[in-house]
């Protein structure tokens, strides 16, 4: 749990013991979790050296300390300077301690306050991205968006007037979000949310499709299931997350709503290296680029109907299961079959309609 982690990392905060690393993991956390900067600020009004000496008698602590864990204490021989460094981790432990009992209750707090604060949305602006057209808009907090293809971005135009930055997205684009502690800014899709305050990751979530992607490329992000609301997951930079959601058809109760399954894949982003140049497959559309590697017919087809605004029928069987690596950019579609074909061999026909018959 994320909540334990913070814990953590401000007892060994306050205890002046934290890595130049674990600060920086603090506060991506708290930037994560801004309400959690009111219960940061209270711990470091607390002086623990003197207040906590004042109320606790450490003779006394130290006392029944080595009573119950004597065995465990270096002999009597080296009483001098041990004892001394003994007392201080005492003195340390219950500095912790008391650290512990006092986060524990401010993250219950702010358990507490994220679950009241689990509001529905209703936005008032709609901008919507036509077939095979690319758009960039500024939102009124200064976030920028670009949006692909077929894609539609709902927001509020007072968004800042409210305590949170909420959009909601259908089909795909990337998002560099302003910073603002105060405000996190939260993307609501058909199966996910997610929640951030100032970072960039594109999110590809189009209707219908099977699997939903979020891509973070800097920063940290929080997600959560629509279908699983109370399970927090955490995606850091170079990290990508796939959702494949799916209905068990199978269940006892036939009254009931069928269970949903989640196949969860959490992986690093790999660069795919094409001409001795390397690509971001996830982020290649931003500039107009289509970069696919080692991927079947069949699953490719689903990008090619979205980058040419075409249907595909696949007749061959064997041709659906061959494997390509690759980019286009400027190819129309027939020169961009007319070079698969070169690597594999297949027939195609594109009628009057836009439907493309593979055989």
């Amino acid at each position: 749990m994320e909540q334990k982690r913070i814990i953590q990392l401000l007892t060994r905060k306050l205890a002046g013991e934290a890595t130049s690393e674990e600060l920086l993991e603090l506060d991506e956390l708290l930037a994560l979790f801004p309400e959690a900067l009111y219960y940061e600020e209270v711990l470091n009004q607390i002086t623990f050296k003197d207040e906590l000496q004042e109320e606790i008698d450490i003779d006394e602590a130290f006392a029944l300390h080595e009573q119950k864990y004597g065995h465990e204490f270096a002999d009597d021989n080296q009483k001098g300077p041990a004892t001394n460094l003994k007392r201080r981790l005492v003195t340390r432990w219950l500095v912790a301690a008391s650290l512990i009992t006092i986060t524990s209750f401010a993250v219950f707090l702010l358990y507490r306050n994220k679950k009241s604060n689990n509001v529905s949305y209703t936005p008032d602006t709609e901008i919507v991205c036509g077939k095979r057209m690319r758009k960039k808009i500024v939102l009124p907090d200064g976030t920028s968006v670009w949006l692909n293809t077929n894609s539609k971005l709902q927001y509020d135009e007072a968004m800042l007037n409210k305590d949170r930055r909420e959009v909601r997205l259908y089909g795909e684009a990337f998002f560099d979000v302003a910073k603002d502690k105060k405000h996190p800014f939260i993307i609501h899709t058909e199966k996910i949310a997610v929640k951030v305050l100032g970072t960039a990751f594109n999110i590809k979530a189009y209707p219908g499709d099977a699997v939903t992607e979020t891509t973070l490329i800097r920063g940290l992000i929080e997600l959560s299931l629509n279908s699983d609301p109370q399970r927090k997951i955490l995606l850091r930079a170079k990290e990508k997350l796939a959702l494949n959601e799916s209905v068990l058809n199978e269940h006892n109760d036939k009254s009931a709503a069928p269970p949903i399954h989640n196949q969860l894949v959490i992986e690093n982003i790999e660069p795919v290296e094409i001409s001795n140049k390397d690509y971001i497959e996830e982020t290649s559309w931003l500039q107009n680029k289509l970069v696919f590697k080692d991927e079947s017919f069949e699953e490719l087809v689903p990008k090619l109907e979205k980058w040419y605004n075409v249907t595909f029928k696949i007749n061959n069987k064997t041709a659906a299961g061959y494997r390509f690596t690759g980019i286009l950019e400027n190819e129309t579609l027939t020169q961009a079959l007319t070079e698969m074909q070169i690597i594999r061999p297949f027939k195609f026909k594109i009628t009057a309609n836009d439907v493309v018959t593979i055989n």
